[in-house]
């Protein structure tokens, strides 16, 4: 109960000052008979029997002004606004942005993972186990090949993202490799988050080198590190491939290192892909800002409710009473 009382306040607590405003207007406005203004009606008996005036009015009964005071006592509390202060409620807020950087080109439908997988469903297996741990990040996603595209903004909606995880294919932005416009496109997807406040991060995974890109890759880097962005590479394919199937270790090596990121090597293992995905989980802790919100919820129909109510069984017992008086 004490709990109850504790939650319970009142918007305009200074409206009770008004509660004596009847008192206050009948003591200062009643009337007193004035003795120097009278006149003589020597017919005065004979008008008060024919009028049937006998009788003193009538002064207010008890449960009329218990009434009229209670009605007063709920408008009054009304007016004043009370209030019940709601339980607070927790709300939240992710403090990481987090843009997966993703190779959809043609050889990514080489079918050398482990457990004879293409090499993009191993990603996708992977990637969505790695979703499904960050639950309080904003993630996004940009995949490229040919040319870079974001294909998922910056969200909290996982499942939407799984969904856009779900529908990559191999080859669907085509058959060669942009790593600096990949990598200069998730920071631009990251620069334009709602929060400014939330950390940056790129995790960009390839099984090539940069044969596509229209921006350098290292101007790519210089815009990430501008722009506080933590770039962390990671390298898929087969280690002893030539040419331009060849992973460019050396380049995601200078990314990370140039970005404060780290440098993964995952060779064609999906395990050792499934580890790596687990490792950045693991350093990268979730960073979320709790908020607490209370709301307040009006109560001052009830009294005014109630006032009108008193009012109105007290007009209905008025007329009633006057109709047997008839």
């Amino acid at each position: 109960m004490s709990e109850l009382l504790s939650r319970l306040s009142f918007a305009w607590p200074w409206v009770w000052l008004l509660l004596p405003l009847p008192f206050l207007t009948g003591l200062f406005t009643r009337k007193t008979p004035d003795a120097g203004a009278q006149v003589r009606v020597p017919f005065l008996p004979q008008l008060v029997a024919e009028l049937q005036l006998s009788d003193p009015p009538r002064a207010p009964r008890r449960w009329q002004a218990a009434g009229f005071w209670l009605a007063w006592l709920l408008a009054v509390c009304a007016l004043a606004r009370p209030e019940y202060l709601l339980p607070p409620q927790q709300i939240i807020k992710p403090l990481r942005n987090v843009v997966l950087v993703l190779d959809v080109s043609g050889s990514m439908d080489t079918r050398d993972a482990t457990g004879g997988q293409t090499r993009l469903q191993a990603v996708q297996h992977t990637v969505r186990e790695f979703i499904n741990r960050r639950k309080t990040d904003r993630m996004g996603l940009v995949i490229f090949a040919n040319q870079a595209w974001p294909f998922a903004p910056l969200s909290e909606d996982k499942q939407a993202l799984l969904e856009r995880v779900t529908q990559l294919s191999a080859g669907m932005a085509g058959q060669q490799t942009a790593v600096g416009d990949a990598l200069a496109v998730a920071v631009k997807l990251l620069d334009t988050g709602v929060d400014a406040r939330a950390s940056r991060m790129a995790i960009l995974l390839t099984d090539g080198n940069d044969t596509a890109s229209r921006l350098a890759p290292d101007m790519a880097v210089q815009l990430a590190v501008s722009l506080h962005v933590e770039v962390h590479t990671i390298a898929f394919g087969d280690a002893q491939a030539t040419g331009p199937d060849k992973v460019d270790t050396a380049l995601l090596q200078i990314i990370a290192q140039q970005t404060g990121g780290q440098f993964w090597q995952a060779g064609s293992s999906a395990s050792r892909l499934a580890q790596v995905w687990q490792a950045i989980d693991a350093m990268t802790p979730a960073r979320v800002e709790t908020l607490g919100y209370a709301w307040r919820q009006a109560l001052f129909p009830w009294p005014l409710g109630g006032a009108l109510v008193v009012l109105l069984l007290f007009s209905l017992a008025g007329f009633a009473m006057a109709g047997r008086r008839l």
